[in-house]
């Protein structure tokens, strides 16, 4: 059975803390497409200097994200408990072996086929109550994802026959675009960064033009770095109309 990874921010891009050797070892991220996806930027993040990071929200596909196929097709729970903790491992370093979650995210799993739900839906379920113990945000108490299946942009359904994801945490009051301005305004550690990245290699919200006209009007000196020139001239044109 096929089974991709939902992707909606640094996982994607950033190669620090072994997450290039888990894309190269795991993702044929060459075969990466975009989907719809609900996203925004709703998570503060105490380790980028308190701005923000991607989080799912309810069943509001505005946003696109990336689906990445793994290497290996998943034939036995083992095999799908395996992808999931390899997921986690990239995203939390630090976690112990095996873990698929912590306080502030967990991985959850979208079991699109017959096939995938009858073979694997009660045993996912019950490794989850067993590791996990409970959900968090769009991730339910047996993990399974409270998601629609993701369409590409063209409107097709995702082909996959699972899709496991990381969901976070996200704030009580979603951010305003003024707010998530001024917090990669307000910093000085180049945590600006995740917003543009993504914005390069594509992972976008429906918000993302309005929060660059509040940067932008923040006049940072970083907007003209040279490693933020593609990022720039994509939102540039946008605003523009291009």
């Amino acid at each position: 059975m096929k089974c991709g990874i939902l992707i909606i921010g640094s996982l994607y891009w950033d190669d620090a803390n072994g997450r290039a050797d888990w894309r190269k070892d795991r993702l044929s991220t060459s075969a990466s497409i975009p989907v719809r996806a609900p996203i925004y930027y709703g998570r503060k993040s105490r380790s980028r200097g308190d701005t923000y990071t991607m989080t799912f929200r309810g069943n509001d596909p505005s946003g696109v994200a990336t689906l990445v196929p793994c290497l290996r097709e998943i034939e036995r729970i083992e095999d799908l408990k395996d992808e999931a903790a390899a997921l986690w491992k990239a995203e939390a370093p630090q976690s112990r072996s095996g873990a698929i979650g912590s306080g502030w995210g967990c991985v959850g799993a979208l079991l699109g086929s017959d096939e995938a739900r009858e073979s694997l839906g009660r045993a996912w379920n019950a490794h989850f109550r067993k590791i996990r113990g409970e959900g968090l945000s769009v991730v339910g108490p047996g993990g399974e994802l409270d998601l629609a299946w993701p369409e590409t942009v063209t409107g097709q359904p995702a082909d996959m026959d699972i899709i496991l994801a990381t969901a976070t945490l996200p704030e009580a009051e979603p951010p305003t675009a003024q707010t998530l301005a001024d917090a990669w305004l307000g910093q000085n550690g180049g945590y600006e960064r995740y917003f543009l990245e993504n914005i390069r290699h594509g992972i976008r919200t429906v918000h993302d033009l309005e929060i660059w006209r509040c940067i932008e009007a923040g006049t940072p000196g970083w907007v003209e770095t040279d490693g933020y020139r593609e990022a720039v001239e994509v939102l540039r044109g946008e605003e523009q109309g291009r």
